[in-house]
């Protein structure tokens, strides 16, 4: 394994702050004043959608969600409409994609393998659904992945629900799946599994797909590696 690459472990962050520093993390590779980065950490409760939004996948109006302690955030990912909330494992993925696939989808389906490989860890047997991204037990749905690849670089990646509440996905029609049946670590093992260890697991495999080798980095020296001052999120 010749590689090398950052791995930023952060506990929960808004999910508009972890956003702008995926640009600002996104800009630095670009111009190589940084390397390629997994970014692990977890949201408030927050409903996002990507570029294929359909007015549909939204249940009910921003005030609604709003009102009711969401957040939602149009992004510029694939995909369509997802929660993120505490208790879910959150991968953000910052890398040159070219120097481990040229093949978009075949990167998906690295991203999908690491979710796959941890899962078995805890002894689930997990599998991807042909015709749809992400990865599902039972025909329930657990992974999600939705990316974006600016001028050859990636950025945001996958979540895992680990211990998270499971409600907010009925307020939303998840990945744009009619009657997705969603599901959790802690629901099929019927036991709370400490998302810290979800994340060892998830870089050590994460490690493992993409034969990098991941140097922890604390967010005050990966700021001040690119010139941005201070710790840049709330944390």
């Amino acid at each position: 394994m010749i590689r090398s690459g950052l791995l930023l472990q952060l506990d929960t962050v808004e999910y508009g702050e972890a956003w702008e520093l995926q640009k600002a993390l996104l800009e630095a590779r670009i111009s190589d004043t940084t390397g390629d980065c997994l970014i692990l950490l977890q949201h408030p409760p927050t409903f996002t959608y990507g570029r294929r939004y359909k007015e549909d996948d939204l249940i009910a109006n921003r005030e609604y969600y709003e009102n009711n302690g969401f957040s939602i955030y149009k992004t510029d990912r694939g995909g369509l409409a997802t929660y993120h909330g505490p208790g879910q494992a959150v991968g953000y993925s910052i890398m040159k994609m070219s120097t481990y696939t040229n093949d978009y989808y075949q990167y998906l389906r690295m991203l999908e393998d690491v979710i796959i490989r941890t899962l078995s860890c805890f002894g689930i047997v997990a599998e991807r659904n042909e015709g749809y991204t992400g990865v599902w037990v039972n025909k329930a749905k657990i992974g999600f992945v939705g990316v974006r690849v600016a001028l050859g670089y990636t950025m945001h990646g996958f979540s895992l629900n680990v211990n998270n509440d499971l409600t907010p996905f009925n307020f939303i029609t998840p990945c744009g799946i009619q009657g997705v049946r969603i599901t959790s670590i802690q629901e099929l093992l019927n036991e709370s599994i400490s998302v810290k260890e979800v994340y060892d697991k998830l870089a050590n495999l994460y490690s493992d797909v993409f034969q990098v080798r991941l140097i922890p980095v604390e967010m005050k020296t990966l700021m001040q590696g690119i010139g941005l001052a201070g710790n840049y999120v709330r944390v």
